[in-house]
Order: structure tokens, then sequence, then C-alpha cells
């Protein structure tokens, strides 16, 4: 899983968007908020805006240009925390509005229903056991 995560980090240093936006002011402030929420893995409490070390730079980078791409602020941070862990918020991350809750119990009723199809089939045929 490591060499995945460092492979896909070393193919997205390879190609680089053309769509940064350099002098766009909203992916910037954008950009700023969400540099406030995150700690440097190496600097320990300091932001990674204000961070000096490389792998807070690639987080940077990354941010801009997600956020230039065209995604939202939390699916940015969500991206950060999966690729990076729950260590670099320096506050709690937004939960994901996914509907697994919708999901589970749609799968329940459906389980309790075919149970219960099986049962009267089975019942409703001769079977010599």
């Amino acid at each position: 899983m490591k060499r995945l995560k460092i492979l896909s980090l070393f193919l997205f240093l390879l190609f680089p968007s053309q769509s940064l936006a350099d002098g766009d002011p909203s992916v910037e402030t954008e950009a700023l908020e969400i540099a406030d929420r995150l700690r440097c893995l190496v600097c320990s409490d300091e932001n990674i805006e204000t961070a000096q070390d490389e792998t807070a730079k690639d987080m940077r980078f990354f941010i801009r240009r997600h956020l230039a791409d065209g995604k939202t602020q939390d699916m940015v941070v969500h991206l950060l925390l999966a690729q990076y862990g729950e260590m670099i918020s320096l506050e709690d991350a937004p939960s994901p509005t996914t509907g697994n809750e919708e999901t589970f119990i749609a799968l329940s009723f459906l389980s309790c229903f075919a149970a219960m199809g099986f049962y009267i089939f089975r019942r409703s045929r001769n079977f010599k056991a």
C-alpha cells in the first residue's frame, strides 16, 4: 500500500497539470484556508503554508492543483487525509456525506425480504429430505 502511495505521488509530480491557476485569487484564498487547517508531517505544529519542508511543498502543490481542477475544499481535505493520515489535521475533519446509513438500512430490508421469500418458497414445495 505504501508503494502504491509513493508511485501515485511520483506520477502526480511527473505529469503536472497545465490548468493550475497561478493568478486566480479564489483558488489561492481557498488553498490558504485549507493550508491553515493542516499541519506539516515533519514540522509538528506548523501549518503547511508556513512550513519549508518538501512534504509541505508537495501538499501545497496538491491542494492548488485539485482546487484548480474544480474540487471543493472538503474533497481536497479528504484526499489529503486519505493520503497522509489523520495526524495532519489541526482540527476535526469534515464528515463525508456518502449516505452509508441509508445503504445499510436498505440492504438490511432487502436481505430480510429475501430470507422471507426463500422460506415461503421452501415451505410451498413438497421436498423429500
